[in-house]
């Protein structure tokens, strides 16, 4: 009878844990953000609301705007064609990060192509780099922000050495990208 006491009380302990800290991670997150249209998320907050959006500069450069009220608080230039912007919470810390999808050339991949840097704002406010990726597990096609996860995960199509696109799901993790799952394996029937 003194074992099932004592499994019973942990069990009753983990349960409580679970409980305390568990429904936090479930709970609403502590902001809105809404993606405007292909350039421009808006997000609300208890603390802060602002705008962050992209604003072509020339057909080669462009620059990531982080607006309060009138005014720029922070940007960031960025000197290559950019063929995807989105914004998402894929830290988890109820803080936007901005999803940027660039063409170019990196130290190790001579060729340009499609690559996905992820930028964060830092102190909730100036736009630095979390991560500028060269490549995920494949050559890029594109990606997405899937937003009914917290954190965030990032959709990403990618074409296999054999032509058949594979689309996959990866979360932020530390410095980079960390693989979840595939979504599907299908040919590519172009």
């Amino acid at each position: 009878m003194n074992f099932e006491f004592k499994t019973l009380s942990i069990v009753n302990c983990q349960l409580s844990i679970l409980l305390l800290f568990g429904c936090q991670h479930e709970s609403q997150p502590a902001y809105t953000l809404v993606q405007q249209d292909s350039a421009t998320c808006i997000y609300h907050s208890p603390t802060a609301e602002g705008t962050i959006r992209l604003v072509a500069t020339s057909p080669s450069t462009s620059r990531i705007e982080h607006v309060r009220g009138n005014s720029i608080v922070s940007s960031w230039t960025l000197n290559y064609p950019v063929y995807r912007f989105t914004c998402g919470d894929v830290t988890g810390d109820s803080i936007p990060e901005i999803i940027v999808g660039p063409v170019k050339a990196t130290r190790y991949r001579r060729d340009k192509d499609k690559r996905l840097f992820i930028f964060h704002l830092y102190k909730g406010t100036h736009i630095r780099p979390l991560w500028l990726g060269s490549r995920v597990g494949c050559p890029l096609i594109d990606f997405k922000v899937e937003t009914d996860t917290i954190p965030n995960m990032i959709h990403t199509w990618e074409r296999k050495n054999n032509g058949d696109t594979i689309e996959v799901l990866y979360r932020q993790y530390g410095f980079g990208l960390k693989f979840v799952r595939y979504i599907t394996n299908k040919e590519n029937k172009q």
